[in-house]
């Protein structure tokens, strides 16, 4: 399968919740942000009742966009206040994921602004300029996970790293995320 190239694109996946992807994607906001403007996404496959005080940017059959209007405690709320110049939610399920990333890109991105995004299936429908896998020890990894891992530029043990480590491994420049010597 073919999958689009985003070089702007740094994916943080994980083997499931509470390895630490939301630690690392604000360690990296907070590092990159005071070099240019990032924007941090969120992708979810559940729906979410509360979700604070955010602006609905699309919605269709399979899915919701939300643009976080203020910080809160929830993950696309804490991106903002890492440095985020935007901060955006996304609720689908994988096959509307497709649908969904290209309006967020267009509706949410037009700039080409590079994105940080916290997902755990993005990673296996387009190519980012990096993608970072933090996997618990003893997780039975399948499906979509598994594929995300194996295609992961760095593999990471879940809160078991360092995040100023993996920040000095890395690089934006060129419009495109890459790894550095």
């Amino acid at each position: 399968m073919h999958r689009k190239q985003f070089p702007n694109l740094l994916i943080i996946a994980g083997s499931g919740r509470k390895v630490g992807k939301t630690f690392l994607a604000l360690a990296v906001l907070r590092f990159f942000s005071e070099k240019f403007p990032l924007v941090a996404l969120k992708i979810s496959p559940h729906i979410h009742d509360s979700i604070g005080r955010a602006r609905l940017v699309a919605s269709s059959e399979g899915f919701r966009i939300f643009q976080e209007m203020e910080t809160h405690p929830k993950n696309s709320g804490q991106f903002l206040e890492a440095g985020a110049l935007q901060a955006f939610f996304m609720e689908t399920d994988d096959s509307h994921l497709a649908e969904a990333f290209e309006l967020f890109c267009r509706e949410c991105n037009p700039m080409n602004h590079p994105v940080i995004c916290e997902s755990g299936a993005l990673g296996n429908l387009v190519r980012p300029g990096l993608l970072i896998f933090i996997s618990h020890s003893n997780a039975d990894l399948q499906g979509h996970k598994l594929d995300a891992m194996n295609q992961a530029d760095m593999v990471f043990p879940a809160k078991n790293f360092s995040t100023r480590e993996i920040i000095s491994k890395m690089d934006f420049s060129e419009n495109k995320w890459h790894l550095i010597s």
